[in-house]
C-alpha cells in the first residue's frame, strides 16, 4: 500500500479553498483522490464538466481533486492533517 498527501479543491462561487488530506491506496492516486472529492461533503455529488477534469456539484459548492504527492510511511504516520474520510 502506498501513502499520499493530496488536496481536495472546493469552490464557493468566486472563492476556493484547498483542503489537505492524507490517504493510502493501491489504485492510482488520481482515481482515489477523485473518489474522495466526489464524497467530500457527504453523499456523492453530481458530476459536472466536460470530462477533462472531474468536478462534483453539492448545490452551494463544487469540489475537484487537486495535486497529490507520494510520501514514505514514516512521514505519513507523523502527519496530523485530515486523514481519509471514507475507508
Amino acid at each position: 500500500m502506498k501513502h499520499y498527501i493530496g488536496e481536495v479543491e472546493t469552490y464557493f462561487g468566486e472563492s476556493d479553498v484547498s483542503t489537505m488530506v492524507k490517504f493510502t491506496t493501491e489504485i492510482h492516486p488520481d482515481d482515489h483522490l477523485d473518489m474522495l472529492a466526489s464524497k467530500f461533503w457527504g453523499d456523492e455529488g453530481s458530476q459536472i464538466g466536460d470530462g477533462s477534469v472531474s468536478m462534483y456539484d453539492f448545490g452551494d459548492k463544487v469540489t475537484s481533486a487537486g495535486r497529490w504527492q507520494e510520501v514514505d510511511a514514516d512521514t505519513y504516520n507523523k502527519l496530523t492533517i485530515i486523514s481519509e474520510l471514507n475507508k
